[in-house]
């Protein structure tokens, strides 16, 4: 879990363009990532480069497993970081209601936090 707060809009701006690439906003400085430790590491560094240290500050979070996330509200609703099922809501016209996560999420997710 990386959390930032940037003084100056224009860092700002670069820092969340960096972030998004990179993982999941859950909120709005606050993003999950999946990665090794070694890439946890490139990407401070890359984000290193965009920050005034005196002014900024950038923290990154081990998440051990995606249950010991608790949560209430927000993204993590729609998009959990754990999918217990696999039922899919259908529409009245077999198409998935638009409450369920897509399909292309729910699989980056699984693939995101698979052992």
């Amino acid at each position: 879990m990386f959390c930032y707060d940037i003084a100056d809009p224009k860092r700002l701006v670069k820092v969340h363009r960096l972030m998004k690439k990179s993982g999941l906003a859950v909120q709005k400085s606050i993003f999950f990532i999946q990665g090794t430790e070694l890439q946890m590491k490139a990407l401070l560094g890359d984000l290193g480069k965009l920050i005034k240290p005196k002014y900024d500050d950038i923290r990154a979070y081990p998440v051990e497993s995606p249950d010991k996330v608790w949560t209430t509200g927000g993204v993590l609703e729609s998009y959990p970081l754990i999918v217990l099922e696999d039922k899919k809501e259908h529409n009245s016209h077999g198409k998935p209601s638009s409450s369920t996560a897509s399909s292309a999420k729910v699989s980056f997710w699984r693939r995101l936090w698979k052992k």
